[in-house]
C-alpha cells in the first residue's frame, strides 16, 4: 500500500508498506525494511519478531529490551499488530507499563498512517510494527 507522505522534519515518513516490509522516505533516498520494523529515534531498523506469537515467553523481554531502555524518554509505543487489530500478547502491556511506557496498539495499516501524522508533528515515541504480507 502506497502512502502519500506529508512534509515533516526529523523522522522519515513511511511511504509504503506491504509485501512483507516497509519503505521509508529518507533525505538520502528511500529505505526498505524487510520484516518487522523498530524505530526508537529517527532511523528505522529491522526488528526480530515476525508475528505476535514471537513476543511470548523469553521473546517478550528480549524484543522489548530496546524499548524499555527508553523509559522516561518516550511516552508510548505505537505498535502495529499486522493486518488486523488483535489484543496484545500476554504480558506485553504489563511489561511496558512497568517501564512507564504506554501502548497504542492498532493494525499495521492504521499504525502507518498514525505514525506519519505524529512524526510530522515532531512527537517523540517508539514504533514497533509487524509486516503485512
Amino acid at each position: 500500500m502506497l502512502l502519500v507522505p506529508s512534509s515533516g522534519k526529523g523522522r522519515p515518513l513511511i511511504t509504503a508498506y506491504g509485501a512483507g516490509g516497509f519503505r521509508f522516505g529518507l533525505e538520502t533516498g528511500d529505505k526498505r525494511i524487510e520484516g518487522s520494523v523498530l524505530m526508537l529515534a529517527d532511523e528505522p531498523e529491522v526488528w526480530g519478531p515476525r508475528t505476535l506469537s514471537d513476543l511470548n515467553g523469553d521473546g517478550l523481554a528480549r524484543y522489548l529490551a530496546p524499548i524499555v531502555a527508553l523509559s522516561g524518554k518516550v511516552e508510548f509505543v505505537l505498535f502495529g499488530s499486522g493486518p488486523d487489530l488483535v489484543p496484545p500478547p500476554p504480558g506485553l502491556r504489563d511489561h511496558l507499563t512497568n517501564a512507564r511506557i504506554g501502548l497504542e496498539m492498532m493494525a499495521t495499516p492504521a499504525a502507518c498512517r498514525t505514525y506519519n501524522h505524529l512524526a510530522s508533528e515532531g512527537r517523540h515515541f517508539a514504533v514497533a510494527m509487524l509486516p503485512i504480507a
